[in-house]
């Protein structure tokens, strides 16, 4: 899963320049700042700068750092972001996750195949009809 690429799906722009998923996020009053995502799918361990106070429950739009695109996809569900995963073979993968800070949801999509991450997975289970799996 570490050598896994992430790209954006508008300008498929590196994510991932080393070891951590590289967003920028923008908060509702504006004030905007870089997080880190752990690679490893279900793991939500994240870190910013202190000066870009994260604050459970809130609301955050994730830009892609390269595009600047909004990557909240408003077709699938409310509150989820989405970017591309490439796995070693090349396949690639659709990856769905919270904008919703604190909030623990992953989704992983290929075809018809819904793989669900996180405590908080089962919010969006009826949207893909799939229970989640730990």
């Amino acid at each position: 899963m570490e050598n896994n690429d992430f790209v954006c799906p508008y300008c498929r722009g590196q994510l991932k320049p080393h070891v951590k998923i590289t967003l920028a996020a923008r908060k509702k009053d504006g004030t905007r700042g870089m997080i880190l995502f752990n690679p490893k799918l279900g793991e939500y361990d994240i870190y910013h700068h202190p000066s870009f106070k994260l604050v459970d429950g809130e609301l955050l739009d994730i830009l892609c750092p390269v595009c600047h695109a909004n990557l909240a996809d408003k077709t699938v569900a409310k509150n989820l972001a989405k970017i591309l995963m490439i796995d070693e073979k090349g396949e690639e993968y659709q990856i769905y996750f919270s904008e919703i800070v604190g909030m623990k949801c992953t989704y992983q999509i290929k075809g018809d195949t819904v793989e669900a991450y996180g405590e908080d997975a089962g919010e969006y289970q009826n949207y893909w009809g799939v229970s989640p799996r730990y």
